[in-house]
């Protein structure tokens, strides 16, 4: 019989994850749709049209989603690239009949299914820092730090990419974890097949199954444990992986030379992107080489950065306090191999500058690792603690979690434009905000609860950037709020004179403060746009972490 003490903090687990889920779907309707959305369901149902095909002809591939999202053939699919094999499960949805307000309906399925993959991430943090540190209450924290932490809270519900690629991330490290330490069939296959959807998802991926590999065949040279099922496991881990991999890549399958070929070289630049980020003032592109760990610590809790550096140190100290059996023995082996993933990621980015999108979430799937991290730096400074210092250093992460979850709760639904004290005042005039749109929605929904009148009111952009966005939240918006306007456009460079409101994202006029660049033409209209709006009323600003992120303006 267990002892009651086991059997009550495994309630307690059992109790806050349920709380954590409901939490999360019960607020999943208050974000909007991000500026990649409708392109990964469109991934995603390219691949779907390559199954129907395998199965049922190809007179049956569909042509697109119940809800008109066409699905291009995956010859002509630029972004193929992009896996989303995750969503496999979810493509049923992509069918069904929503009647009126289908595309919200869609959007909100679609959400609630990524946050509850997200949901999986935090139980497998919980799984490997419970693991590792042998104590039940490590797991319970590193899980609370990656809920909490707020952009990833807000992220968890709509970025289906680099999101989910650390979410494989995670669940392929527990089942290596379990291949390394148990050897069994099952564990092999499930590190095989979580590794082969990881890198599905983004390249990345492939690295970690790699890395994963080189770690269990280290272990065991060291360890002196090699035998016939080891070396059978081992490849069988291999031949899984290559299995699962092409079966869960279509785009794979006319040409596998030319599709890993295409994968790489986009990968590992994004120059295909025409756009700058705005960092530290100044448009940028490509960014400097500090772009990405600034970023990583200026956008994470700043007890976690510490943490994190902590577990660094204690990482890179552990081989030269323990010998190499007692190493690979015990669970530090573990923490060198996230740390020197991370590092080679972060250095890659560092010294080859390559083109990136805004903010660092090319590198969020990194971010699981460095909680790990940070957790295992929480256990380096406890161990070296006496008596009621300890219970300091316990104390200070519960006041840090509990600083994460009033940040979470007051700034909802704007976690994603979250930044620490390290950013100074006014993030938002140095650095990107809203620049996938998410807040459109809301602002629009804001809007319209603030007219008196019960008449349509008629909204426009300024630019191509929010114009797009505005569409997007347009169409996804509950019906009885999609009643009371319209858009009008006449162009993406002239301001609609006879709209109501306009709708301003910041961005563009955050590019083009930098007068070192020449003018872009995707970005013309921005240039003295602040002149114009200096005439207007402005009604609506979107605040948040001491950002503006959103403005409306009444029209003349």
């Amino acid at each position: 019989m267990q002892p009651k003490s086991n059997r009550s903090y495994r309630w307690i687990v059992v109790i806050l994850f349920l709380i954590m889920t409901a939490a999360g779907l019960f607020v999943t309707p208050d974000y909007g749709m991000p500026w990649d959305e409708l392109t990964e369901i469109r991934t995603l149902g390219t691949n779907v049209r390559e199954y129907i095909g395998l199965v049922r002809g190809a007179d049956a591939k569909p042509a697109q989603s119940s809800t008109g999202i066409e699905f291009p053939d995956v010859s002509k699919n630029v972004d193929i690239d992009h896996g989303q094999s995750v969503y496999y499960l979810f493509s049923p949805a992509l069918f069904l009949q929503y009647g009126e307000g289908g595309a919200r309906t869609l959007m909100l399925l679609w959400h609630g299914y990524t946050f509850l993959m997200f949901m999986a991430g935090v139980l497998a943090i919980y799984c490997i820092a419970s693991y590792l540190a042998k104590n039940w209450r490590y797991g319970l924290v590193a899980s609370l730090l990656l809920y909490l932490s707020p952009r990833f809270f807000a992220e968890s519900h709509y970025n289906n990419k680099d999101i989910m690629t650390m979410v494989m991330i995670l669940i392929c490290l527990w089942f290596a974890i379990r291949w390394i330490e148990k050897k069994t069939v099952g564990a092999t296959l499930l590190f095989a097949l979580f590794g082969a959807l990881a890198a599905n998802m983004r390249i990345s991926g492939l690295a970690f199954f790699g890395l994963c590999g080189l770690l269990y065949l280290v272990t065991l040279t060291v360890k002196r444990e090699w035998s016939i099922k080891a070396l059978l496991l081992g490849i069988l881990a291999i031949f899984a992986f290559c299995a699962f991999y092409v079966a869960l890549t279509p785009g794979l399958w006319n040409d596998p030379l030319k599709f890993i070929s295409y994968v790489f070289s986009r990968s590992s630049n994004f120059s295909d992107w025409p756009g700058y980020v705005f960092y530290m003032g100044y448009a940028q592109r490509p960014v400097p080489w500090h772009y990405i760990p600034v970023m990583i610590a200026i956008t994470t809790p700043l007890l976690i950065v510490v943490l994190l550096l902590v577990g660094n140190v204690a990482a890179i100290v552990s081989p030269f306090r323990h010998k190499a059996k007692e190493l690979f023995s015990g669970e530090h082996k573990y923490y060198l191999m996230m740390m020197v993933f991370v590092w080679a990621f972060l250095g890659f980015a560092m010294v080859t500058r390559p083109i990136l999108y805004d903010s660092w979430r090319h590198f969020y799937f990194l971010y699981g690792l460095l909680i790990l991290l940070a957790v295992y730096g929480l256990r380096s400074i406890v161990s070296l603690l006496k008596g009621r210092w300890k219970w300091v250093a316990f104390g200070a992460v519960g006041a840090q979690i509990l600083a994460m979850l009033a940040i979470v709760i007051l700034s909802h639904p704007f976690q994603f434009v979250y930044f620490n004290a390290l950013a100074g005042s006014n993030p938002g005039e140095r650095y990107d905000v809203d620049y996938w749109n998410v807040s459109q929605a809301k602002t629009l929904m804001n809007l319209i609860d603030t007219v008196d009148s019960d008449e349509q009111i008629s909204v426009t952009a300024a630019d191509w950037y929010t114009g797009d966005g505005l569409e997007k939240a347009y169409n996804i918006l509950p019906e009885s709020y999609q009643k009371r306007m319209r858009l009008i456009f006449v162009g993406y460079y002239t301001i609609a004179r006879g709209a109501d409101y306009l709708m301003i994202n910041p961005r563009g006029m955050q590019i083009c403060s930098d007068k070192t660049l020449e003018p872009r033409q995707q970005w013309i209209l921005a240039y003295g746009l602040d002149v114009y709006l200096s005439g207007l009323n402005k009604i609506i600003s979107q605040r948040a972490f001491g950002s503006e992120l959103m403005m409306v303006y009444q029209m003349p």
